[in-house]
């Protein structure tokens, strides 16, 4: 074999590589649009919001009505194919909703951690601590801790715990114009919603003691957002209407 024989094989499987490599990129693109689109049923309700009706949404999706009413109660998922009509309406305000950063501050030796969780927030709710003056009169409330938590599909959920930021030196509260940023925040493991209520239950009993107005009405916050978000809960009687 010649030299340049040699020469134009190595050139051939040199410049193959990158071929190959678009090749499965494209792939890969290809199939994600054809998986399940993860946040199908937020998607929808921004549409239905927006006052798109269901047969808008289909003929827009090139599906049929029913298909788009399994989207919307999330007993379907479309595909990112199928729903770029929407996607090039709402997605920018889809990703806007489906997360939220948080971090964490180690008061030692000020290390920062920042967490980026996804899905949608069911459940946010602060907890104040009244200052009042010398006279006992109330000058405002301080929120001290919060809770955030998010509903993150397959009946999974994560909680956000988080406690008011203070300076170290005055005990002075941190403050911003963005108030996701006064909060130092420990993300929990992903629970079911078994899980969630037993933890939000006994997060409610022992953290809440300051706070008794709080400590008693948690547990039926959660339990009215995960039914206003049409996701069963256990114990709860139900006395259905004749439709």
């Amino acid at each position: 074999m010649n030299v340049l024989a040699i020469m134009g094989g190595i050139l051939q499987k040199v410049y193959s590589i990158p071929n190959q490599q678009i090749m499965t990129a494209e792939l890969k693109m290809k199939n994600a649009k054809k998986r399940p689109f993860k946040w199908t049923r937020e998607l929808v309700r921004l549409a239905l919001n927006d006052s798109w009706t269901q047969t808008e949404i289909a003929k827009a999706c090139r599906t049929q009505q029913s298909v788009v009413s399994a989207w919307s109660k999330g007993t379907k998922r479309g595909t990112e194919e199928q729903l770029k009509p929407l996607l090039n309406i709402y997605g920018s305000k889809l990703r806007r909703n489906a997360f939220r950063v948080y971090w964490s501050l180690n008061p030692e030796n000020y290390e920062k951690q920042f967490f980026r969780v996804e899905g949608k927030v069911i459940l946010s709710q602060a907890f104040f601590d009244p200052r009042r003056d010398q006279r006992g009169k109330l000058v405002k409330k301080i929120p001290m801790h919060k809770l955030v938590i998010h509903h993150q599909g397959e009946g999974k959920f994560r909680v956000a715990i988080q406690g008011r930021l203070t300076f170290r030196d005055s005990s002075q509260e941190l403050e911003c114009s963005v108030e996701d940023a006064i909060w130092n925040s420990q993300i929990s493991e992903q629970m079911d919603v078994k899980s969630l209520l037993e933890f939000v239950d006994k997060y409610a009993e022992t953290k809440l003691r300051d706070f008794p107005s709080d400590a008693n009405t948690l547990p039926f916050l959660l339990r009215q957002a995960l039914l206003n978000h049409g996701i069963p809960v256990d114990g709860v009687v139900e006395y259905p209407a004749l439709w």
